[in-house]
């Protein structure tokens, strides 16, 4: 009867290990939380400058990206935008929108996620560029 209960319980261990994995596997995806750094380049002015954002998954398919940057190399931006998410092999698509204020209007992203480079094309009704970034090493902001 001890052998049987043994038993019983070597294979509930091992069959739950088994899961563990099997779900695991599914749900482990690229993930891009954590700092990234580059520039951000406008199309229409010709403007660049550095750029930094901060990822945060919040769900399987969306990330709160916070970003920061200088506008003519002084003056400081930051804002904050929800991206959807979808994975295509070892690529990430993300899409959003944010109203960036009366002055600056709804800007729209689409970009892409692959090997620790994320490439966005942004545009609004006074203004379209890219933002290229890089993740960050060592956990740096």
């Amino acid at each position: 009867m001890r052998n049987n209960l043994r038993e019983c319980r070597r294979l509930f261990f091992l069959a739950a290990i088994v899961a563990v994995v099997l779900i695991g596997g599914e749900t482990l995806a690229a993930d891009l939380s954590g700092a990234w750094s580059g520039q951000w380049d406008s199309v229409t002015t010709g403007h660049t400058g550095p750029l930094r954002a901060t990822f945060c998954r919040i769900s399987d398919s969306q990330y709160q990206v916070e970003f920061r940057g200088r506008f003519f190399k002084v003056l400081p931006f930051h804002y904050s935008v929800v991206l959807n998410a979808v994975e295509e092999g070892d690529t990430v698509r993300l899409s959003g929108d944010s109203y960036l204020g009366r002055m600056f209007g709804w800007f729209h992203y689409e970009a892409v996620a692959s090997g620790g480079c994320f490439t966005a094309s942004y545009s609004s009704c006074k203004d379209s560029g890219e933002f290229r970034l890089t993740r960050c090493c060592g956990g740096g902001k």
